[in-house]
């Protein structure tokens, strides 16, 4: 199958400006990305290397409710009432047209590419298309697909600038996922998308069963509840979703978990 990486976690914010100095708090530098004037929306942003952070927030609603063409944005109008938190992760392809014949030929339906566009502060042009799996109600959420205007060397070079951090130089080694039915997710997405599975384990300060899928920029942690606990708790107040993020800095790990807008540090 085509090759995929980790792109990027989308964090529903209700104000995503308040996302660079949380963040920096805990050693992270966050800057204010742009506007995307089709979809009423406006975003801030934590780069990695390529991988990223993204605090999505709507600025003109009355844009935002309209969109019919990217379900990204539907998703945002529909669970932001329900409180900010990470909605939807994007992994990253250098060959959109044969990924999408690869997945029609799985039997799945499609909606796009879509394309995107917005102005950086410097007045460069960023361009990109979006793939999205159709789904009926969905649990949760497939992942959506994207490939930038910029092959991934030149985009690189031009992130080294946002992602040095006071933390240091940290890399997004997992994504954490919160799943009710951990056997379930991991077959299915491993299947759909040709990743490689780790051994499952558990998370005892999280009160769950984990098990990794491997991706490069970032794998996918899915952790299920074994017992009252982080992934429990979140569960119950958003559903199956996106809720953190797992760094590698040097030999230390450090998580940041996403929950509510709120931010815990952990460092093992």
């Amino acid at each position: 199958m085509t090759s995929l990486s980790f792109d990027h976690l989308v964090h529903f914010s209700s104000d995503p400006s308040l996302a660079k100095n949380t963040m920096l708090q805990h050693g992270i530098q966050a800057i204010e990305g742009g506007k995307h004037e089709n979809w009423g929306t406006y975003n801030t942003l934590a780069y990695f290397g390529l991988g990223y952070i993204e605090w999505l927030g709507i600025q003109d609603p009355s844009v935002s409710m309209q969109v019919d063409d990217n379900p990204l944005i539907q998703q945002l109008v529909t669970e932001l009432p329900l409180g900010d938190h990470p909605g939807r992760i994007a992994l990253r392809t250098n060959n959109m047209d044969q990924l999408a014949a690869e997945l029609t030929e799985k039997g799945l339906k499609l909606h796009g590419p879509a394309k995107g566009a917005r102005l950086t502060d410097s007045g460069e042009l960023l361009q990109w298309s979006m793939l999205f799996i159709a789904e009926e109600h969905p649990t949760l959420p497939l992942p959506f697909f994207i490939q930038w205007g910029e092959d991934d060397a030149v985009r690189r070079e031009k992130l080294k600038v946002h992602s040095s951090h006071p933390a240091g130089s940290l890399q997004i080694k997992d994504v954490l996922l919160a799943v009710e039915d951990l056997d379930d997710k991991i077959s299915r997405w491993s299947s759909l998308f040709d990743l490689q599975v780790g051994e499952a384990f558990i998370n005892e300060k999280w009160g769950a069963k984990c098990q990794r899928l491997y991706l490069p920029h970032g794998s996918l942690l899915f952790c299920t509840p074994v017992e009252d606990g982080i992934v429990k708790d979140y569960l119950h107040a958003f559903g199956e979703r996106p809720f953190g993020i797992q760094f590698e800095n040097g030999r230390q790990n450090q998580s940041i978990l996403l929950q509510g807008g709120m931010y815990e540090i952990t460092k093992e």
